[in-house]
């Protein structure tokens, strides 16, 4: 994965242990080929590549297709189930509510700024 410089902004020096996990499963996911998630499989616990992958990219509507393919191929799930059950997760909803809290002059306790 560093040969193939998923992490340009990192030291040429550095190893796999001083890089953020999930950052490393998200890059590899959202910008490796089936090799390189592969490689992920044989280095983390399957139930840890899914959960990260929940946690950043599931409710990114960017990576739809991607998510999809991600589901079917790499975790075996259904995407739609899977976003039903963990609509805790939606950042992007979560984004929109703080937002929309903001525009209104509210800070996140309800009052008025």
């Amino acid at each position: 994965m560093k040969s193939k410089n998923f992490f340009w902004s990192y030291s040429k020096e550095i190893s796999l242990e001083e890089i953020n996990t999930a950052l490393l499963v998200e890059t590899v996911l959202k910008y490796g080929d089936v090799e390189d998630i592969n490689l992920l499989f044989n280095h983390y616990n399957e139930a840890d590549l899914k959960e990260i992958w929940i946690q950043r990219l599931v409710f990114d509507e960017r990576f739809e297709k991607l998510n999809f393919y991600l589901a079917r191929i790499f975790f075996n799930t259904d995407l739609d189930r899977l976003k039903q059950e963990r609509k805790g997760y939606d950042r992007a909803a979560k984004l929109r509510m703080l937002a929309a809290g903001y525009a209104a002059g509210t800070d996140k306790t309800g009052s008025r700024s």
